[in-house]
């Protein structure tokens, strides 16, 4: 059995292998001509290329499911137009023993993929959004700004720089009785990394009394906060998805002190977490395809029915993702649902084959 659990990892890791080079290779494509139509400013040919090299690791890990479930209909599939599962079932091998060994690969290249997405793409995803950002537009900005709050105090920044700069800072502090206290508006705002605080320039202050309002202009003002160039580039670059599992815990701590929404991170941190079983589950709907409707089906049928299950998957995924948004229900729900989804049909072709 070493010697077939031997045999069975080669071909299949090769397979993968194959599948996850050629469908990163074609997403490398398409990004590339993709963004030749941004090309602008300083976002040159060279700029381009850096910028599609450093989403290589995502491309990886997103396309990682589809690929194991590819590379296991493909390396079965061959196994099996050889008459190789035939023969190891007539040596008494079970469908059982043949899928635990078929997993074996599958776990090694998805725990690779898992390596990738908590070590490696997370910093690459940032460097390669401020490249693009700073070399079309010199500033990271988004649609409306973006919102930050801290404690009574909500922040709003118009765009984030390069050099650790802020730029069009309003800030507005509440008491508990929610009442507003204090506006303030600044140009921009510089963090000195030394002794960790932000210094404000061009600052128009206006504090709200009872009976009164007391306004201060001030040239530069010292702003001590916790939060961090690190942490804006992480929120404004990095999606949820794209953010790491412990990224992800650290934020949805933090968000819950402070009494906000956090869904959307609970779901990038719930398909993230399970992606793994997502991947795995995949792998068994591959097994059950090959010993049911798939065995004697040509290379090409093989491929197309993966690529339409990967489809269907991913389909099923982002349909339930915002609906567990919208309509209040747990991210682990819409999480599982795909995977069980998944498992069920396995089982059921697996039945059906026996």
């Amino acid at each position: 059995m070493n010697s077939l659990d031997r045999y069975l990892a080669t071909t299949l890791a090769q397979a993968m292998l194959v599948a996850s080079m050629g469908l990163v290779s074609f997403f490398v494509i398409f990004t590339f001509l993709e963004q030749l139509g941004d090309i602008e400013n300083d976002y040159t040919m060279l700029r381009v290329a850096q910028f599609v090299a450093y989403s290589i690791p995502r491309m990886f890990y997103e396309t990682l499911p589809f690929a194991v479930l590819i590379g296991c209909l493909t390396g079965l599939g061959v196994m099996a137009s050889n008459s190789e599962l035939v023969v190891m079932r007539a040596a008494g091998i079970s469908t059982l023993r043949i899928s635990m060994s078929t997993l074996k690969p599958a776990l090694v290249f998805v725990l690779a993929g898992l390596l990738i997405g908590e070590t490696v793409l997370p910093p690459f995803e940032k460097a390669g959004r401020l490249l693009r950002e700073n070399a079309m537009e010199g500033t990271i900005t988004t649609q409306a700004g973006f919102w930050y709050r801290e404690g009574d105090e909500y922040l709003h920044f118009s765009g984030v720089d390069n050099e650790s700069r802020l730029n069009g800072i309003t800030r507005y502090r509440f008491e508990n009785n929610e009442t507003l206290t204090e506006t303030l508006w600044a140009d921009t705002a510089t963090y000195v990394a030394d002794e960790g605080y932000w210094l404000l320039s061009g600052v128009r202050s206006s504090r709200l009394a009872a009976s009164q309002v007391n306004r201060q202009d001030l040239s530069e003002l010292r702003w001590n906060t916790r939060l961090t160039p690190q942490v804006l580039k992480t929120e404004i670059l990095v999606e949820p998805a794209k953010m790491s599992i412990l990224e992800l815990r650290r934020k949805i701590d933090y968000m819950a002190r402070q009494g906000l929404n956090t869904g959307k991170f609970e779901l990038g941190f719930w398909t993230k977490l399970f992606q793994p079983l997502a991947s795995l589950s995949l792998v068994f709907v591959a097994i059950s395809f090959i010993f049911g409707p798939l065995r004697e089906s040509t290379m090409g049928m093989r491929v197309v029915s993966g690529l339409g299950t990967g489809i269907l998957f991913k389909f099923i995924q982002d349909l339930l993702s915002p609906a567990s948004l919208v309509f209040g229900f747990s991210p682990i729900i819409a999480t599982l649902i795909p995977i069980l989804i998944c498992i069920a049909l396995g089982a059921w072709l697996l039945r059906r084959a026996h």
